[in-house]
């Protein structure tokens, strides 16, 4: 129970200081991240296990624009199930060995906590995607991890960044995807995870 209080407030602190900017993107970026956080909570909440993790993740799969997998992964940051049968052949599949996810696995031992990954680049088989992470804990103890992905392009849109003239998506000090040139005083907007700091910048 007490594990579980520290994840509702990490959550919280989320919002907060996400709540910097008072215009609709800033808003709309706000809220986008706090409902898929809170689809993810409940998913987590059941407890899957690989025979029921479809079943607690389809309420999560409708409620989200732009869904493109979900996995359950155990605590060797293994994929023991996805949502997607088509995608089946990556259970089994050790996260370990991309190495990108080195520091939120380093995370994930220390502290259980949901987590944001940067947006990925994307390829000519992959499209561009943001990950999500939320522990699965059970008397303070980690057992699994529900993992959902999105399509980059599905969040600018609802959250109207691919309006914006320009755009800067910063992760962890790193620019992780871009669009035109910024003014010199650009809208910003600041997300906090214990895992992840995304700082957004643009110009509407």
């Amino acid at each position: 129970m007490k594990r579980f209080i520290t994840l509702l407030t990490l959550c919280a602190a989320f919002a907060v200081q996400a709540a910097q900017t008072a215009d609709p993107i800033g808003i709309a970026v706000e809220t986008y991240f706090d409902a898929a956080f809170a689809l993810l909570e409940k998913v987590a909440a059941q407890k899957p296990t690989v025979d029921t993790f479809r079943a607690a993740m389809k309420p999560c799969v409708d409620a989200t624009d732009g869904f493109f997998g979900g996995t359950l992964i155990d605590t060797n940051y293994t994929i023991r199930q996805t949502y997607l049968k088509r995608n089946a052949l990556a259970r089994g599949f050790s996260l370990r060995k991309v190495k990108q996810l080195d520091y939120f696995w380093e995370q994930m031992d220390k502290n259980p906590a949901p987590q944001l990954s940067e947006p990925g680049h994307g390829s000519l088989i992959q499209p561009r995607l943001i990950a999500m992470r939320y522990p699965v804990v059970t008397d303070g103890k980690l057992v699994n991890v529900v993992s959902m992905m999105v399509r980059t392009e599905k969040f600018l849109e609802a959250t109207g960044l691919d309006k914006c003239s320009a755009y800067k998506i910063i992760c962890r000090g790193e620019l992780a995807e871009e669009k035109g040139t910024l003014s010199a005083t650009p809208h910003e907007v600041k997300l906090a995870l214990p895992s992840t700091k995304w700082v957004i910048q643009y110009d509407i």
